[in-house]
């Protein structure tokens, strides 16, 4: 169905004022002014203030006896953001030897989630504030 001008954001056809005759189509409004939005003016970053209301978070993982390596390795892959495989496997020897190591460190929220999905292979995982 074709719609008309109108709708179309075109003017309307000219208008017939007797025969043979058309009256000229009635002018566009004026374009409104361009408007330029006002930006904030731009602040500084604070990173001590930014660090003081949400500081940093680490998610510890601790050592056991009954977890493999291989399930250790494929959960840091899955449970922490952009972890290689490489990676994952320096934190499981980190963890066997050491007992603990650190893979994620960010905000509380993200640090919970990503050490609720490290516990589902029921391996010990602490979430404390670093520094």
């Amino acid at each position: 169905m074709m719609r008309p001008p109108a709708l179309l954001g075109m003017s309307p056809p000219p208008r017939a004022i007797g025969p043979g005759r058309m009256a000229p189509a009635a002018p566009a409004a004026p374009a409104a002014p361009a408007v330029t939005p006002e930006r904030a003016p731009a602040r500084d970053f604070d990173p001590d203030l930014l660090s003081r209301l949400l500081p940093p978070y680490k998610v510890v993982v601790h050592n056991n006896d009954y977890n493999t390596f291989d399930e250790v390795i494929r959960v840091l892959v899955k449970a922490v953001p952009g972890m290689s495989f490489e990676r994952a496997t320096a934190l499981a020897v980190e963890i066997d030897s050491t007992g603990a190591a650190v893979p994620y460190v960010g905000p509380k929220e993200h640090a919970e989630a990503v050490a609720a999905v490290i516990r589902t292979i029921g391996i010990k995982v602490t979430v404390e504030r670093d520094g």
